[in-house]
Formats: C-alpha cells, structure tokens, sequence
C-alpha cells in the first residue's frame, strides 16, 4: 500500500483501515483470474497458474494432437471433446471461456468497495476452484486423462493440482478472517433489480437451450436427445469445463444456440453485477437536509451555501456541530466545498466524514477547500492541488479610487448617463417582464455555447429560486434587462457577515451596456458594505491560479496545461484577469485526496458532477472546439476588452 499511495509506511502496531484490508483482499482474489488468463498465453505454461487457466482462460487443443485423434473410430468422444475446446478457443466462444475470470475480477472490485455480495461470491469461486483441484487430484490418481501438456502429465497433474489447492484455501481463511469488512450493501432496491436481471437471463438462457435446442436437435452431431441436453446445459454457462454429453453444433443456427445464447447471458450478468457494485446506496434521512441547513448558520466558506443545492447528500457529526454536502459519484464522495458549522469542529469533522466514507466504501475527495481545511488533510497524510483561487473583497476598505478602479468607476458613470438602474429582487417575487427576459438572455447563453450548463458549484436560474438568494438585475428606463448577479449568503454566529457571487448573465445584444458586469459588482459591494457586511467573493476562478513562487508538482502542471487547452473555450484565465479589476484579495482552493491512486476516479466524478447530462455528441462538439485554432490567442493579439466580456458572458464564476 507504501507504494501505490505514495505514503510512509503505518508505525507498527498500526491496525490496516478498512479501505485497506478491502483493497488488499480484493487483489489476493484477483490474482487467480490474472494468473489464469496469463497462463494461458503462454506456450508451455508452468506451476499451478497453468491449472487456473483451465478454468478461467484454457487454450485450444494441439491441432497436431487433434488431427492425430479424431481420425480413429475409438477415440471419437475425445475428438468431439477437443472440437468443443476449438469452438472456445475462437472467437465468440474465447468470450464465453473468460466470463468466470471477468466475474471473478468484477468480484474483486466488489472487496474493494466493501460489498457483501462479492464477498459471497468470492467464497463460492474459491470454494469451486478448490473443489476442482481436489477433483482433477483424484482424477489424475484414478488414472482418468486430465490433460496438462507436458512430460509426464499424470505424477505432474497431481503436483499442480496440490499447488492450485494452496491459493483458494489461502483466500478462503482471509475472507472468513476479514468478513466484518464487506458489510455494505446496494439497497433493497438494487437487489431486487439485480435478482429480477439475473433470473431473467437465467431463465431465458436455459429455456432457449433446452426448448430450440430440442426443436433444432438436426442441427447437432451426434443428435442429442432433451436428456441429452439437460446434461450438457452447465457446460455450456462454463465453456465446456465440466463433464458432460458431447455432440457439437453442425452450422450457424446451432453455434447460436451452443455459444451465442450463454455469451448473452454473461453479458446481461456481468453488466448487472458491475451496475450493482458501481451503484451507491443513499441514506434515506429525511431530516438530514434540514438539520445540515440549520448548521450553515454557524459558520462556513464563501462555497458553503451551495451546500443546499439539490443533488447533494450530507453527512452530519455525531454531535450535530458540523456538517459536510458531498455527491456520491463512482465510488468517489466529491464534497462541495469543506465542513461547515462550528469553526472548532473542522479537524474532527474531516476525519469523521473520512471514516464514514471508508465504511461505505468511498473515496473522500474534499473539493474546493480553504487552506485550514487542507492543512488538517496534510497532518492525515493526505495529498493536494490548487484547483482554482478565491477572490474576496474586504467591505472596509474598499473606495473607487484610483488609477487601478478607472474600469469600475467608468461603468458607474456610465450606467447613470445612460439610465441603467440597478434593482434587488427575490427572483421568486421578481416581475414575469424581468424573469422572462433573463430566461431569454440564459437559453442564448446556452445556445451559444453548444453545451449543457454545467451544476455542482455553478448556480443557474433554478438555483435562484431561493428566499434567501439576493439578485441584482440591471435595467434601464424601458424595462430592458442589461443584466443580472446573483449573491449567496455566508454566515458567521447565525447572521450573513458576507456574500459571494454567483449567476450572472449579461444581454449581449447590439445596444446593450456593456459595462454591465462591471456596474453590478460594484453597486452590489456598495450595498453590502452599508449592510454591515465584512466582504464580498467573487467566488473561484476555475483552473486558474497565481504564480506563488511555489514549485508546481507534476500533477499541478497537468491542471496548468489542461486549463490552457480549455482556455479557448471557457476564458479560466480571462475570468480570472476580469476579477483583477476590483482589487481582490487572493486565497487558494484545493482538491485534497487521501489515496492517489484514486486520481482517475477522482476525476471522473468530478466531470460527472459537472456535466451529468453530456451527451456523446455534446462532448464531441466540446473536443471540436478544443482542438479548433485561435488566431488571436498571442500577445498582442487579443483586446482586453474583448477577454474580459468573453469571461463574463462564458462563466457563472463559482468554482
């Protein structure tokens, strides 16, 4: 585990956490599966991995050897025994021949994410795996022909088979020792899907066998009778690895039922059994919502409010001072922003939510987390990576003086010249004449982009229907909306000590004012600032950050080069320069993990949090847009101005 995590090794005495027992255990069962597979591409496969690849991957038969049998009447029953090992050498029959070995490394994954159910299913493979071993042993003793290739293959047979019975009988005593560790289950709901799925394939399978097997009986040699083809039936699920009736398909139509109905089944089955390991089960706390919204009132970060979004689930402290909003997404629990509550509590909430995932068997991945929260994470041995910086603008301080605020103080005079007023609303209570044009100046947002809006930390319009959601929408004297932001509370001893910005859209017709972000921003930060407030974010820039003088590591120049391939498209950059103009005082966010080698998880659930609904289609068109040349992308070659109102129009600016 030192060298897949990257971290020290545990003192002694240190008991293994459960996600560690699971991993391990899960690639002790795994190993058979692998083993086989390899021994079987292997021209003179040794040791007892060769007997594993009879059952999960067994190669053809010798054609040397089958054409020196089949042409004697005598040996006829071999001959049709090693066609019908032929027939699973080759294609589609080899997929048929892997279906065990998958299902045994779908099994594996199942350990790894504490699933009972694998654990009974690795119980049953290994128990059946021995159980062959202990029979090819007799069998070889008994003097049958079990054939293993090789000089004396009887006195050898036994060896292997006495070495193949070591690792089942090893896996079998570590699975009865650590069974506590593989107590989570899908939900009732889950199973009862998986059952019906696999019932029905079963039954299908089976009957379509027997019933047109039966019918079709012509299309077989020898033709089998319905007894006949009862006996052959648990061959056929096992590619011919239990002993049986021998008559083999004579054209296409019998190949179908001989090979192609059993390659459905494991198809449906295997697809079932990884839905119902990648599927993870949600608490049903009714009040969990209500008790997490009760605690943001205490205290939390510029991104906490973002915590009472739909989609997200909450783990709650024992002692109720702290929560955290997570989504649970391949196997991966994205937090949104840090714990929240009592300031006290952030140290023991993160190593409690930590062990509430290692339980459910989740990766804790803290995203978008302040530089307290990261230190917590660093002290547990965790990992980090800047992923965006915050922008914050102290209330106190703050006065439109000043070569550096000319951008600001021209919107203002600006919008005063040309009638634009800035109005506050509760977006539930606003005018239809203002909700209808922002839903226009929205959906041509949208339109332009080609892409689905993103959620998770970006707020859109259903998001504005909040009470305690603050919107200031620019108008002028015709009613014309220029604009609109969006100010989310943050909280401090149960009152709002400040605001962060959220949604904001701006008409991009010919006509329109095009200082309009400029103006919103500032008239919003005047307002709060005579409320009392003690600042205003500008929330996160997404995949950009300064220049600390701090040496990047290999994985943050991954993220500074991908956030230069996007920047075309999203402006991480330009949104980021567009903030500069208010004078912010920069803090970083970070993505803390504790295992890296869950990074690839990690990122697909943060893709998927994003963009739920992307189509392949849409991501086609995003990897056009990527790859498409901008001329205008040098030094030199592209007006500020034209930067920042790309931002803008491109980005709701939460992280």
């Amino acid at each position: 585990m030192a060298l897949t995590s990257g971290r020290a090794r545990p003192p002694a005495g240190l008991r293994a956490s459960p996600h560690e027992v699971r991993v391990l255990v899960g690639m002790l069962v795994a190993v058979p599966a692998l083993g086989g597979m390899l021994a079987a591409l292997a021209a003179h496969p040794g040791g007892p991995m060769s007997l594993l690849s009879f059952l999960f991957a067994a190669p053809g038969p010798d054609p040397h050897h089958l054409a020196a049998v089949c042409p004697h009447a005598g040996l006829a029953v071999v001959c049709r025994g090693l066609r019908g090992q032929q027939l699973y050498a080759q294609w589609p029959g080899v997929l048929v021949q892997v279906a065990p070995a998958l299902l045994l490394l779908l099994t594996a994954y199942g350990l790894r994410r504490g699933r009972r159910l694998a654990w009974w299913l690795a119980m049953v493979i290994n128990l059946t795996v021995l159980g062959v071993s202990i029979w090819v042993t007799y069998a070889v003793h008994a003097g049958s022909s079990v054939h293993i290739a090789g000089p004396g293959a009887g006195a050898r047979a036994i060896v292997l088979a006495g070495e193949a019975m070591l690792l089942p009988v090893v896996t079998l005593i570590v699975l009865l020792v650590t069974r506590r560790r593989f107590d989570q289950t899908g939900g009732r709901q889950a199973a009862r899907k998986l059952t019906a799925t696999v019932t029905t394939a079963l039954s299908v399978s089976c009957g379509a066998f027997l019933l047109l097997g039966y019918v079709l009986r012509d299309h077989f040699n020898p033709r089998p009778e319905f007894g006949a083809l009862a006996r052959d039936l648990p061959m056929r699920f096992l590619a011919g690895r239990l002993p049986g009736s021998r008559f083999l398909p004579a054209d296409l139509v019998a190949r179908m039922l001989y090979i192609w109905v059993f390659l459905l089944f494991w198809i449906v089955v295997l697809g079932a059994l990884t839905a119902f390991f990648l599927h993870i089960r949600t608490d049903r706390d009714a009040d969990a919502a209500g008790r997490a919204r009760a605690i943001l009132a205490r205290g939390g970060s510029t991104l906490s409010y973002m915590s009472t979004w739909p989609g997200n689930q909450y783990w709650v402290s024992p002692d109720g001072r702290a929560a955290i909003a997570y989504r649970a997404i391949a196997g991966v629990a994205v937090t949104v922003g840090g714990p929240y509550g009592d300031p006290a509590a952030l140290e023991p909430a993160i190593t409690g939510f930590a062990r509430f995932c290692e339980q459910r068997g989740l990766q804790p991945c803290l995203y978008s987390v302040t530089a307290q929260a990261r230190a917590v994470t660093q002290r547990l041995g965790w990992k980090s990576v800047q992923i965006a910086e915050d922008t914050l603008l102290p209330l106190a301080s703050l006065h439109f003086t000043g070569k550096k605020w000319q951008d600001v103080r021209t919107a203002l005079n600006k919008a005063a010249k040309e009638g634009i007023t800035a109005k506050w609303w509760d977006y539930p209570q606003a005018p239809l004449e203002l909700t209808g044009q922002i839903h226009q100046i929205s959906d041509k947002w949208m339109a332009g982009k080609g892409l689905p809006e993103m959620g998770f930390t970006l707020g859109g319009l259903d998001e504005l229907n909040d009470p305690d959601i603050r919107c200031l929408i620019a108008v002028d004297a015709d009613r014309t909306v220029h604009g609109i932001t969006s100010w989310m509370p943050v909280y401090a001893s149960g009152r709002p000590v400040g605001w962060t910005l959220d949604f904001m859209r701006r008409n991009t017709e010919p006509g329109a004012f095009r200082g309009v972000m400029e103006f919103l921003i500032a008239t919003a930060a005047l307002t709060f600032r005579e409320e009392g407030a003690r600042f205003v974010s500008l929330s996160g820039a997404p995949l950009a950050r300064l220049d600390r003088g701090e040496h990047p590591g290999a994985l943050q120049r991954l993220l500074d080069m991908i956030a230069i391939i996007m920047e075309p498209v999203y402006g991480f950059q330009s949104l980021l320069h567009f903030k500069a103009k208010f004078q912010p005082v920069y803090q970083p966010l970070y993505l803390t993990y504790p295992d890296p080698a869950a990074l690839g998880s990690i990122a697909t659930a943060i893709g998927r949090a994003y963009l739920p609904h992307l189509t392949s289609r849409q991501a086609l068109r995003l990897l056009a847009k990527l790859r498409r040349p901008h001329h205008n992308r040098g030094p030199g070659q592209q007006r500020e101005g034209r930067r920042t109102r790309r931002a803008v129009t491109q980005w709701s600016p939460a992280a």
